[in-house]
């Protein structure tokens, strides 16, 4: 198969050199999604974006420019409202997979947010304290926004309730706290390693691939 890898950075590079130690694919294409001379000719049989939002306008022209049907998934968090109406426009003719992290030890957490928020509001005060490298341009992140979601956490709720720093190289931390009368109880994710997100990003990939109508999730 052919892969479509949109993003050269420090994602992209790594999501290649996993893709490489995986016979499913025969063909990788790197993708400067801003250069249009760096958009392979061919089809590719999967997109996977780990870029920035900017690129969404190229990636639907080529799927469009293709016929569509290429399964796409989407990596990048912090998409304006007009890229979010391109999302849409997207969907209409591509299956898409979006998510905030591909790493499965968020997945868990989002879920145990949502057994905390049960359990616990409201008698709890709920907060959020997420970390990243200084190089990360969206606050709080498109993860921290998705947690807030399973909290209950509302948007104008986020300068109350939402603490963020930007500092060194941490590729990403994220701590849910539950604080009652005398105790508290804290979830953390740490992520040691960008292998995590490369890694869930190719395995809902390589998902879509078997599914006659791909995995719809905008």
């Amino acid at each position: 198969m052919k892969l479509g890898i949109v993003g050269t950075g420090a994602m992209g590079r790594t999501l290649r050199e996993r893709a490489e130690k995986d016979e499913a694919f025969s063909e990788i294409a790197m993708i400067e999604p801003l250069d249009e001379s760096s958009w392979p000719a061919y089809k590719t049989d999967l997109l996977i974006d780990f870029s920035h939002p900017k690129a969404i306008l190229g990636i639907y022209e080529y799927c469009r420019k293709h016929g569509g049907n290429i399964p796409v998934v989407l990596a990048t968090t912090g998409y304006s409202p007009a890229e979010e109406e391109i999302i849409r426009m997207l969907a209409k003719i591509c299956p898409i997979d979006r998510k905030t992290n591909y790493s499965q030890g968020i997945a868990a957490m989002n879920e145990l947010a949502k057994l905390g928020r049960k359990l616990l509001e409201p008698q709890a005060d709920i907060r959020l304290l997420e970390s990243h490298h200084t190089h990360k341009k969206d606050a709080p992140s498109g993860t921290c926004k998705t947690l807030c979601d399973y909290l209950g956490i509302k948007p104008d709720e986020y300068e109350e309730k939402v603490a963020y720093l930007r500092m060194g190289t941490v590729c990403g931390e994220h701590s849910i706290f539950f604080a009652m009368p005398d105790e508290v109880i804290e979830i953390k994710h740490t992520a040691y390693s960008k292998k995590i997100f490369a890694a869930g990003a190719l395995e809902a990939g390589k998902k879509m691939l078997t599914c006659q109508d791909g995995d719809l999730g905008v």
